[in-house]
């Protein structure tokens, strides 16, 4: 079925909360990407992304039809997506500390298709020293989310979505020339 390009967000969210398959395939569809960049903004870890991008989808569905604003879809939707990336790092946090450290652990290769470049590494690095909402607010503000956009997702005001994005940029900024020398 051809949806005209009159529909909009909130047109096709209330679809799906009505139970249109379709109108649910087309929000998966649409945010797919954004939701694992997102996703991989906050771990940093590329090996979970899919299976948190799967987890939030799964989420989005069990809970879409008790979203009451339709038109606040996406900052609802990525609002999901940082609790669940936030939780699965809690738990990834737990499962090091009560699992032992093994000699083949020491060497474990970087992923097939990784890049190999040292100022990558730095980046990471820096952005792995961050906390997981501040690595969110800049994944964020990389997307090209407006402040007003960001401060609904993180249901804070405007002012605090700067001060945040201040500070984590310092931060951000100060690990990663600690890491250049």
């Amino acid at each position: 079925m051809e949806e005209s390009s009159t529909t909009t967000l909130g047109d096709r969210v209330r679809r799906a909360q009505r139970g249109d398959e379709g109108a649910m395939r087309e929000l998966i569809v649409a945010y797919q990407r954004r939701v694992a960049g997102f996703a991989y903004a906050i771990t940093g870890r590329s090996d979970s992304v899919e299976d948190l991008a799967q987890m939030v989808f799964v989420k989005m569905a069990r809970a879409l039809d008790r979203l009451k604003a339709p038109e606040q879809f996406e900052s609802w939707l990525f609002r999901l997506a940082r609790n669940t990336c936030i939780d699965h790092l809690r738990r990834q946090k737990l499962r090091r500390i009560f699992t032992p450290f093994a000699p083949e652990h020491e060497n474990v290769p970087e992923p097939a298709g990784a890049v190999d470049s040292e100022e990558l590494d730095a980046l990471r690095h820096a952005l792995a020293q961050l906390r997981p909402k501040d690595r969110a607010l800049l994944a964020l503000v990389q997307e090209g989310r407006s402040h007003a956009e960001i401060a609904a997702t993180f249901r804070t005001s405007v002012a605090a979505v700067k001060a945040r994005l201040h500070r984590a940029r310092e931060q951000l900024r100060q690990h990663y020339h600690r890491d250049e020398t």
